[in-house]
């Protein structure tokens, strides 16, 4: 076992012992009274909540990707039911459209002849043939790799064959191209998730328009659910991030009202600390968000969280502190340092991480004090932007290694160099 796999297994037993804590200082209850479930009893409660977003962060292998299996298999199960009242011959209704590791599995890199193949009798991918939607899904995945080609002029360009159940890549540089070449694995796994999302943006758009006889397909209309479980597999933290930002933005454009029996509703899990928290910080106030916790073999609960479910900050500011050894600072880099910042003013009991900048300066003018605050602002926020330059100018990484480092002084943070 890693290094990395020892500490989030001690993580999650630190975790579980806190819990245990803070349910034994309510009022006498004990392990005894609170409410162990299986997992099909998770999936149920999920069904229950009437919130749009429901967030649910889990450790590795407390079983989460079973979970959305389990969800699958409740709403299908419950679809397959009305279908008996249907009429021979008609569809059964899309009730749910989930995204986890056996999605993945769907797709298989035949590496002899350089092809992504495809299960061709997966409802997923006869959604992406029906809906036509080959070059938005290639738009988006030269937007998430272009931030990380060495040769900006370069790209690559997928070459869809759905009928053959199969997508080759080319490398276009200029007026050259070069046929059939291999992607790396988390190319692979950035197309696959530039295919979910752009069907999820196709359900939304279709569910916002009020009128149903205005939309142009009927395959959505009985849509209830999406489930998202971590996209981000072998991804790196820039891309994490990427994908956490534009997932905001989907989520954000989907128009939603409780009383409506067949409003669409989105669960999303994780195991990745990073994009946990860059969606938890946007939806904790208006969402519900979890901790799955397993307690014992086949026994689970979910958590409501106040706030973070772990204290990762240390390894946060130990990534930034490597980066800067290392020279190697990029724009994320500025969205870890103001994940700190909300986290520190969170624990001191301020609302806005600003005040944590007019702590660490409190001798500076308010117009040098708003510059640091918008440079933070701006590359947080304009992460995934592919106009963008990827490198950071010398005076903009001189910037941050002085804001790290009065955040560490004044915060007295202990970090190794």
């Amino acid at each position: 076992m890693s290094i990395i796999e020892n500490y989030y297994l001690d993580l999650a037993k630190i975790n579980g012992i806190i819990i245990d804590i803070i349910y034994s200082t309510k009022g006498g209850d004990d392990m005894s009274e609170r409410s162990m479930k299986t997992l099909d009893d998770i999936a149920k409660e999920l069904q229950g909540k009437d919130n749009k977003i429901t967030l649910m962060y889990a450790f590795n292998a407390t079983g989460k990707t079973r979970l959305s299996v389990k969800f699958k298999e409740l709403v299908n199960m419950e679809a397959r039911a009305l279908q008996a009242d249907m009429e021979v011959g008609e569809q059964r209704p899309l009730k749910i459209l989930y995204f986890n590791a056996f999605t993945e599995d769907l797709f298989t890199w035949e590496n002899e002849e350089r092809k992504l193949i495809i299960n061709t009798d997966s409802v997923f991918i006869d959604l992406v043939q029906n809906q036509g939607k080959e070059l938005e899904i290639a738009s988006r995945f030269r937007k998430y790799i272009s931030n990380t080609q060495e040769d900006t002029l370069a790209k690559i360009e997928p070459v869809f064959d759905l009928n053959a159940g199969e997508v080759r890549f080319n490398l276009v540089t200029g007026d050259e191209v070069t046929s059939n070449i291999k992607i790396s694995k988390g190319e692979e796994s950035i197309f696959i998730w530039s295919i979910f999302y752009t069907l999820i943006e196709t359900i939304i758009e279709e569910r916002n328009i009020a009128e149903i006889t205005d939309r142009s397909t009927d395959l959505f209309n009985q849509m209830q659910y999406i489930f998202i479980d971590d996209p981000i597999s072998s991804l790196d933290d820039n891309h994490v991030i990427d994908v956490a930002v534009d997932l905001i933005d989907l989520l954000n454009r989907s128009e939603y009202s409780s009383s409506t029996k067949t409003a669409l509703r989105f669960i999303i899990s994780t195991h990745h600390p990073l994009f946990y928290n860059v969606l938890y910080n946007e939806f904790r106030k208006k969402q519900h968000c979890y901790l799955l916790k397993r307690s014992n073999i086949n026994q689970y609960e979910l958590v409501l969280q106040s706030d973070s479910p772990f204290g990762y900050h240390l390894t946060v500011a130990q990534t930034i502190q490597n980066a800067i050894d290392n020279e190697k600072i990029e724009r994320y880099h500025f969205a870890l340092l103001r994940n700190l910042l909300e986290k520190t003013a969170t624990y001191l009991g301020y609302e806005r991480w600003q005040d944590c900048i007019a702590m660490m300066y409190p001798n500076i003018t308010d117009e040098l004090r708003k510059s640091h605050e918008r440079r933070i602002n701006l590359y947080t926020h304009n992460l995934h932007s592919a106009l963008e330059p990827r490198a950071l100018q010398s005076y903009e990484q001189d910037l941050f290694e002085n804001l790290f480092k009065d955040f560490k002084t004044t915060f007295q943070m202990k970090v190794s160099d």
